[in-house]
This record gives structure tokens, sequence and C-alpha cells, in this order.
């Protein structure tokens, strides 16, 4: 009989054990998606445009490095009649600034999108660095197709 509560305690803890090994890359996910805000324009009555923005700095993964500010934003634009047109964005600010900003355009293998949570093959991608800023409030703005300014906010955690 104790052998078999003592079996039966090994294979309880085995269980936890393994459970919390497998929660650090659900952490990371849970943290980009709380880092990340969906846009939805429309276009027409049958188009809209999906932009995905997710803020990484908050992430810690060793992927993420702190030098600059990094967002990752997807776009694809949804017609009505199942395909996926290529969006393009332009005049990127972060906190309303322009200088110094580089927008790199993502490989599907690219291995920060690992940690973006809905990552996907019709979305294209692109990599937004600023320099690094003290500010506690982080705001991305851009122009889409029809040249509308749009901005999503974003806090730092500190």
């Amino acid at each position: 009989m104790r052998y078999l509560a003592v079996i039966l305690v090994a294979f309880l803890m085995s269980g936890c054990v393994s459970k919390l090994a497998d929660n650090e890359g659900e952490k990371t996910l849970d943290y980009s998606m709380a880092n990340s805000k969906k846009i939805e324009i429309k276009n027409s009555e049958t188009s809209k445009t999906f932009v995905i923005i997710t803020y990484l700095n908050p992430i810690n993964h060793e992927l993420v490095t702190q030098e600059s500010e990094k967002f990752i934003v997807g776009t694809y634009k949804a017609s009505g009649d199942s395909s996926f047109e290529k969006v393009t964005l332009s005049g990127f600010q972060v906190n309303g600034s322009d200088e110094n900003i580089t927008v790199e355009p993502l490989h599907k293998d690219f291995p920060l999108l690992k940690l973006v949570p809905t990552a996907n093959t019709w979305t294209n991608y692109v990599l937004v660095q600023a320099p690094k800023t003290d500010e506690i409030k982080m705001e991305i703005s851009f122009e889409n197709d029809p040249l509308q300014r749009v901005s999503v906010k974003f806090q730092k955690d500190f």
C-alpha cells in the first residue's frame, strides 16, 4: 500500500513539473498578446485592411534586445473574394517623430515572428524600430494606402 502511495505522489509531482516547464512559452505568448493591438480599416463595403501591431520591448525573451523600441506590424487586405492583397503602410512615426525610424520587411521564417501570437502566412510583416526612449506611453502611427493616418498607443511596463 505504501508503495502505491509513493508511486501516486511521484506521478502527480512529475505531471506538475512538466506543466511548469511548458508554461514559459505560454507566458511569452500571453505577454505578446497583451502587447498587441488589432486595427480594422474599412476600405469599401467588401474590402477591409487588417493591421496587427505587437510592441516587443515588454516581452522578456532572448530574441528581444532593448537597444531600440521594436514593433512588428502585420497587414493584409481582405476583399471578400477569398483573396488577400498586399498592403503598403508608410510614414511610420513613434511618439510623433519619424527620426531614425527603420522599417524592415520580414520573411515568413523570421525568428521574432514566433513571438507574435497571430502570425500567419497571408499577412505581410515589417519590423519597425525607433530610438530607445524613457517615455512610458508609446504611440506608433502610420499612413495606409488611402493616406489615412492611423495611430495606436501602448504603455511600457515599469
